[in-house]
C-alpha cells in the first residue's frame, strides 16, 4: 500500500486540501478521485486511496468547507462542489481522465461532474444513490438542516448519538467510531451546507441521463431503502448489494474495496461483478431502524 501524501491546491474558494498516492512508476490505470459524504473529509478514505494508488493516480479531496478545505461564501450547490472538484483534479493532473467513486452527497457530486465534463469522466462508482420522495426530502432537510449551539453541549451529544447509532455495527469499537466522530465536526457551523445541496439536486433525473457506466453499492446503511429505486433508472447502471459494508467500510475493508474497484474500474469484471464475502454480511441498522437515530441515547451492548 502506498502512503498517501498531503497536499493543497489552489482553487476557485480558497484552497484545497487532499490526500494523494500514485505509484512510483508510470500509471497503469485511470486515475480515481474519492468523494467523501458530509459533512465528512477525505480522511475516510484515506486507506482506500493508498491500496488504489499502488497502480494508479488516487486522490480524495476535502470538499470545500469541510476538512482542511477552504469554504464557499456562501450555500453551494452540487454543481458547485463538481466544479471545484474539477479543477482541483485539473491541477493536480492536467488533462487526465479519471474515474470517481462517491459517498452518498459524494455520489451526487460525482454524477454532477459525469454530467458537465464527460470526457474527462471515465467510469462512477456511487456509495448509495438516494431517490427521495417529496415527503423524505422534507423530512431530511428538516432533520439535517442547521442546528443552533446550546451551552450544555446537547447537540454535540445529539450528533454522538447519531454516529454511534449508525457507525457501531457488529465489530466496530467505540474508538473508531469517535474516530469517524471527529472528522464530522470539521464543518463548523455551515456543516448543513453539504446535506442542503444534495436535497437541492435531483439525482434521478441525471441518473436516467446518465452517460457514463455507473457501478452502484447499494450498502446497508441509512440510505439503503432509498438507493434502491435507483437500480433500473438507466441501461449503464449496475447496482450491487452489499448489505455487510455500512458506514467505516472503506477504512475498515479498504482492500476488498480496492479488489472491487480495480475489477469494476479497469473493464475486467463488468456486470458480472460479485460482492466480497465482507460485503454480504447483515444489514446494520436493522431495516425497521429507519434513516434517522433514535433522539434517547441506546445501549450498543
Amino acid at each position: 500500500m502506498q502512503r498517501p501524501r498531503r497536499r493543497y491546491l489552489d482553487g476557485r474558494y480558497g484552497q484545497v486540501h487532499g490526500r494523494i498516492a500514485r505509484p512510483t512508476d508510470a500509471p497503469d490505470a485511470r486515475a480515481i478521485l474519492f468523494i467523501h459524504m458530509s459533512p465528512m473529509t477525505g480522511h475516510i478514505f484515506e486507506r482506500l486511496v493508498g491500496e488504489m494508488g499502488q497502480d494508479r493516480l488516487a486522490a480524495a479531496f476535502d470538499t470545500p468547507g469541510y476538512g482542511q478545505s477552504d469554504a464557499p461564501p456562501c450555500l453551494p450547490s452540487i454543481e458547485d462542489y463538481a466544479d471545484a472538484l474539477a479543477e482541483a483534479m485539473e491541477a493536480l493532473a492536467p488533462g487526465t481522465p479519471y474515474d470517481v467513486m462517491g459517498y452518498h452527497t459524494g455520489s451526487l457530486t460525482a454524477t454532477a461532474l459525469a454530467a458537465r465534463f464527460p470526457e474527462r469522466i471515465g467510469r462512477l462508482v456511487l456509495v448509495g444513490a438516494p431517490i427521495f420522495t417529496p415527503e423524505e426530502r422534507a423530512t431530511f432537510r428538516a432533520y439535517y438542516g442547521p442546528k443552533a449551539p446550546r451551552e450544555d453541549g446537547e447537540h454535540l451529544a445529539r450528533r454522538w448519538r447519531g454516529f454511534v447509532h449508525h457507525y457501531r455495527r457488529p465489530g466496530m469499537s467505540l474508538e473508531e467510531v469517535a474516530e469517524h466522530f471527529e472528522e464530522a465536526t470539521t464543518g463548523g457551523a455551515n456543516a448543513w451546507w453539504g446535506h442542503a445541496a444534495a436535497f437541492d439536486y435531483d439525482l434521478e433525473a441525471a441518473l436516467r441521463t446518465l452517460a457514463h457506466p455507473a457501478l452502484i453499492l447499494k450498502t446497508g446503511d441509512d440510505l439503503a431503502a432509498q438507493t434502491e429505486p435507483a437500480r433500473h433508472l438507466s441501461p449503464h447502471i449496475t447496482m450491487l448489494d452489499a448489505p455487510g459494508w455500512g458506514h467505516g467500510f472503506a477504512t475498515r475493508e479498504a482492500g476488498d474495496v480496492a479488489q472491487l474497484l480495480r475489477g469494476w474500474l479497469d473493464g475486467v469484471q463488468d456486470r458480472a461483478i460479485a460482492a466480497p464475502p465482507s460485503a454480504l454480511g447483515p444489514c446494520w441498522p436493522p431495516a425497521e431502524a429507519g434513516s434517522f437515530a433514535p433522539e434517547m441515547p441506546q445501549s450498543c451492548e
